[in-house]
């Protein structure tokens, strides 16, 4: 069987809603065949996801669904496939509407100045609501090193027509005085704490220094319940791998220690209010 999800597997910039998204087209590009893949190799193949993307709970509840739908109906076809990943798109499509109109109720955002890290499709979402809304803030939106995808998704919200300020977050002390509040994605959701993009803990340290309030905007998808998941598989939530020393540096000195990773938790304690669809 052919590796179905070959390309999402290069992909080290995304967030975890367009990882979703890509594995998802993945299955409905496989699904236009007929071909059974047989439960034992889509499983594999859904298993190497997983391992590739531990901390990505959307695809963790994604893929969790699927391997019971799989081990069901071991027969199931590409097609068959296809109509699962329609079933459940349908299931959460507006999901992130709602979590962004959530917010949108409970905090102004008119005329304010955000501070926005990494690159989420929550976030992305929020604003096109805020757009369609004629709702035009003004973005300071971080470089988000060492991947810099902060530099898409200011492409993206620069297309809304909103005025997108980008700098290195290392200098984010030169701006804090003018940024009224902080809205950061979230790739995980627990009982104490929330899992981003590298740079978000001393990102709202600082915010929480200067009296800047920091909301968090996810779906209850990202919400994992640490009583009812294996304490292996927790574990892989929360024990990043480092990545190659080649992000950082592009021609590494032998014998120098490296140290690149991507994602960190960060306590609920400083954040403000945490927005998700319900």
């Amino acid at each position: 069987m052919r590796n179905i999800f070959a390309e999402v597997l290069k992909d080290n910039l995304s967030g975890s809603g367009q990882i979703l998204f890509r594995v998802q087209q993945s299955l409905l590009q496989f699904g236009r065949t007929e071909e059974n893949p047989g439960p034992t190799a889509l499983l594999k193949q859904l298993e190497k996801l997983e391992q590739h993307f531990p901390h990505f709970a959307l695809l963790f509840h994604f893929l969790n669904e699927l391997k019971t739908f799989v081990v069901k109906n071991p027969s199931a076809k590409g097609r068959q496939l296809e109509e699962f990943v329609r079933q459940y798109r349908n299931r959460w499509e507006n999901a992130q509407q709602k979590a962004s109109e959530n917010l949108l109720e409970n905090i102004s955002l008119s005329e304010k100045n955000i501070l926005l890290h990494s690159n989420s499709s929550a976030i992305h979402n929020l604003f096109q609501v805020m757009a369609e809304r004629k709702i035009f803030p003004t973005l300071w939106q971080t470089v988000s090193s060492p991947a810099n995808e902060g530099l898409i998704q200011a492409e993206f919200l620069k297309n809304l027509g909103l005025d997108v300020h980008v700098f290195h977050e290392d200098a984010v002390s030169k701006f804090i005085t003018n940024i009224d509040l902080a809205i950061f994605g979230a790739d995980l959701l627990w009982d104490d704490a929330f899992l981003n993009k590298i740079g978000t803990l001393p990102l709202a340290l600082l915010s929480r220094h200067f009296h800047k309030p920091v909301y968090v905007l996810a779906e209850s998808r990202k919400k994992i319940d640490t009583s009812a998941i294996s304490k292996e598989r927790l574990r892989q939530f929360l024990d990043e791998q480092p990545k190659p020393a080649e992000g950082i540096t592009e021609n590494p000195v032998p014998g120098l220690h490296v140290h690149n990773y991507y994602f960190e938790a960060v306590p609920l304690s400083l954040v403000d209010r945490n927005f998700v669809e319900k």
